[in-house]
């Protein structure tokens, strides 16, 4: 059975700099489905940036989706997102 996870990209907490000492909210929706538009390849990438893009809030999100996220996202973000993303994922 696949694990189901809640996402906020609307509130998305991000860290503010290398220290890690401080998180704070960003809506991430825009640029991060616009990339995976942009960049990703294949439906299924456009499906997700769809669904990040529309989303409202906390959204349900399946393990593929975010094990594909976050593949997408160690090649094309910066270490700040990737390590925040990361922490979203692995602490739900």
């Amino acid at each position: 059975m696949l694990n189901i996870m809640k996402i906020n990209f609307e509130k998305f907490p991000c860290y503010t700099n290398i220290t890690k000492q401080e998180k704070k909210d960003f809506d991430v929706r825009f640029q991060l489905s616009n990339t995976l538009y942009q960049r990703g390849s294949g439906i299924v990438m456009g499906a997700l940036a769809l669904k990040i893009y529309n989303s409202k809030g906390e959204e349900e999100y399946s393990e593929q989706e975010c094990s594909i996220l976050l593949n997408f996202v160690k090649e094309s973000f910066a270490p700040l997102f990737i390590e925040s993303l990361e922490e979203v994922i692995t602490k739900k």
